[in-house]
């Protein structure tokens, strides 16, 4: 009998002391919440504009300049047309302008929901493009 009881308080006793602890604070920076939807980086200026998303689908614009952050939030609105005004710029810089052949200097690199793209100086095209959207974009810091 007491063989018994010793064997259920060694298969009970585990499972009590898991209930009887305390819960884990949660962390607040999970990488998840937060969505990059584009990037664009100018290498020569040292210099990325950055479009995030949260879950709650809150907007934020991010210019890192030589590793120092400036951060705006955008509406909701505005934040979808600006993704959507990348994407288009983004697909037509990437499918319809046909790259310069050869090897040149890049002085753009894209990245849009992890696909990346570089823009090579040669590219007039490509640039006009990408930089009349980062002029938009500058005018908001």
């Amino acid at each position: 009998m007491h063989v018994l009881i010793l064997f259920f308080y060694f298969l009970i006793s585990p499972i009590l002391a898991q209930h009887s602890e305390q819960p884990l604070k949660e962390a607040s920076n999970d990488l998840r919440s937060q969505t990059t939807l584009f990037s664009i980086e100018i290498p020569g200026d040292k210099k990325i504009f950055i479009l995030e998303r949260t879950q709650n689908m809150d907007y934020f614009l991010r210019l890192r300049v030589k590793q120092k952050d400036s951060i705006r939030k955008i509406s909701s609105k505005d934040g979808k047309k600006v993704d959507m005004d990348f994407a288009s710029r983004f697909l037509k810089c990437q499918y319809e302008i046909p790259a310069v052949k050869g090897k040149c200097r890049i002085t753009l690199r894209l990245k849009m929901k992890g696909e990346p793209q570089e823009i090579c100086q040669k590219d007039k095209k490509k640039s006009q493009e990408i930089l009349s959207f980062v002029k938009n974009l500058s005018k908001r810091f």
